[in-house]
């Protein structure tokens, strides 16, 4: 179902209160609920924020498929109707309230988002986008009366998914303290972490990644197409990182961010450790 201009533009205005876009999204979490016959899909799209043009033509998506309509006992074709309300929190850019209005059948409704940031002295609208989880709740009410109770729909849906607004993560080049060692013998990895901010005072800046940032520390071994975890370990100050690994075989080292809430995954530039007798 497409939404008529003016309510599209009213949603935009509830659901992104603060400047809430998407870019194409490579992630998504879908959640499926039943119940008396009625599903409803919510879906909703990581975010990946950036500065200038921003888009996502289907940010939130909200399905409903309801049974076929049945024939009453008196003759009469009778469907199923359903309405809806989303609430939308976490992220200050993703607050917000919209709702779904009175719907006959199955039917998905999509919420689309264009904005275009740009540099501003505060938090306003449309200029940024913070990063963070937008959580959003849906509440679907469907219902079919007839004269046959054995016939009737009355349930209450609710249904929960998560999308994430994320920054741009950067991970450097692994450095080695020594590039060929003796077999089991150590060397030290090491190489910097950053990520794009965007703030009242920064405006998509990358700078350092906060302390305490979560990454792996991977190994491939050579002629292996496998990347295997040999480290967990926490970026620094200043967005720095070292581990002291050993070193059993000859192989490529990187650096590896998950992605969370606030940050996309990175992958870092690989760097090439022999090991010899």
């Amino acid at each position: 179902m497409r939404m008529p201009a003016r309510l599209l533009a009213a949603t935009v205005a509830a659901t992104l209160g603060l400047g809430l876009a998407a870019t194409t999204a490579d992630a998504s979490q879908k959640v499926v609920r039943k119940s008396q016959g009625v599903t409803a899909t919510l879906v909703v799209h990581d975010v990946k924020n950036k500065p200038g043009h921003i888009k996502d033509k289907k940010f939130l998506q909200l399905k409903v498929v309801t049974p076929a309509p049945v024939t009453d006992s008196n003759g009469t074709a009778v469907p199923t109707r359903w309405y809806a309300s989303l609430t939308i929190t976490g992220s200050p850019s993703c607050k917000g309230y919209t709702s779904v209005s009175t719907t006959e059948g199955s039917d998905t409704v999509v919420w689309p988002f264009d904005v275009k940031t740009k540099k501003s002295k505060g938090f306003v609208p449309g200029v940024y986008v913070a990063s963070g989880a937008c959580k959003v709740k849906a509440e679907v009410r469907a219902y079919r009366y007839t004269v046959d109770p054995s016939l009737e729909i009355n349930t209450t849906i609710k249904v929960t998914a998560t999308g994430n607004i994320q920054s741009d993560v950067r991970a450097t080049k692994v450095k080695a303290s020594s590039t060929s060692v003796k077999k089991n013998k150590t060397t030290t990895l090491s190489g910097t972490v950053t990520y794009q901010k965007a703030s009242s005072k920064t405006y998509y800046k990358y700078t350092a990644a906060p302390k305490g940032t979560k990454a792996k520390v991977q190994f491939k071994a050579k002629g292996s197409k496998t990347w295997k975890t040999v480290k967990a370990v926490k970026v620094g100050s200043k967005g720095h990182w070292s581990a002291k690994v050993k070193v059993a075989k000859t192989g490529t080292w990187r650096l590896y961010v998950p992605a969370t809430s606030k940050l996309q995954s990175a992958a870092s530039a690989s760097i090439t450790v022999k090991t010899h007798k």
